[in-house]
């Protein structure tokens, strides 16, 4: 079992540092349990959105050159503007990812209900892994987070989870998955997040979790700029 935070991030959270925006150097392992997840019949990859699945909004080349932004399309996160989606969002499907099944475990509401931000995440997952396109969750109806728990997942897509305690709709996607006679063991699942403290909140729980946007970040709020890259999704 893993949890991996970007380098600095450590270094903050040893030494409270505070600084600008900078690019840095790439993850390292911070806590590592027994040996890692090998290749399992069934495995459930989730991924936060803000500066995960997105990046800033309108910002592409050359700060985040891989990043696509969608024109006319709204991502209400932080001060807002055109949804712009990181390299991994735009092709999670080029990831191991591809052969797990996939879903969502947010803070934020993703623009809200019926968004054109919720319909363009979920056309760029692949599809066959998607066990379900309803939303649920603390947000799901629009802007209501708080801290979640494990009853909050009804789906595979849970919004509105205050950070540190999406590990606690991880296990209601696990438990709601069961119910659907699918059984995916917490060790062969993957959490993905640019905010350390919701990789720290898996510590314990037998899941792994790796911090994203390692390369680009904001150190004054502790989020990511540029969001995931492939490099960042492995297991």
């Amino acid at each position: 079992i893993a949890l991996q935070l970007c380098f600095l991030e450590q270094v903050a959270i040893l030494f409270h540092w505070q600084m600008g925006w900078a690019k840095l150097a790439g993850p390292v392992l911070l806590f590592a349990h027994g040996a890692q997840a090998s290749a399992a019949p069934s495995c459930l990859c989730l991924f936060d959105v803000d500066r995960t699945l997105t990046g800033q909004q309108n910002v592409a080349a050359p700060e985040c050159p891989q990043n696509q932004v969608i024109p006319g399309v709204k991502d209400s996160a932080y001060s807002g503007g055109n949804l712009t989606l990181s390299q991994v969002g735009q092709s999670l499907g080029s990831t191991f990812c591809s052969g797990c099944f996939v879903g969502i475990v947010t803070a934020g509401d993703v623009s809200g209900p019926n968004s054109q931000e919720r319909k363009a995440l979920l056309e760029r997952f692949p599809q066959s892994q998607l066990l379900s396109r309803q939303w649920s969750g603390p947000s799901s109806g629009g802007e209501a987070r708080r801290a979640c728990v494990p009853a909050d997942a009804q789906s595979t897509l849970v919004a509105g989870c205050l950070d540190g305690t999406k590990q606690e709709a991880a296990k209601g996607i696990l438990s709601w998955l069961s119910k659907q006679n699918i059984n995916i063991s917490r060790s062969a699942v993957w959490h993905f997040d640019d905010r350390s403290n919701n990789i720290l909140g898996f510590r314990g729980t037998g899941m792994n979790a790796r911090q994203v946007s390692c390369a680009t970040r904001d150190q004054h709020e502790g989020i990511g700029v540029c969001g995931a890259v492939l490099q960042e999704v492995w297991r």
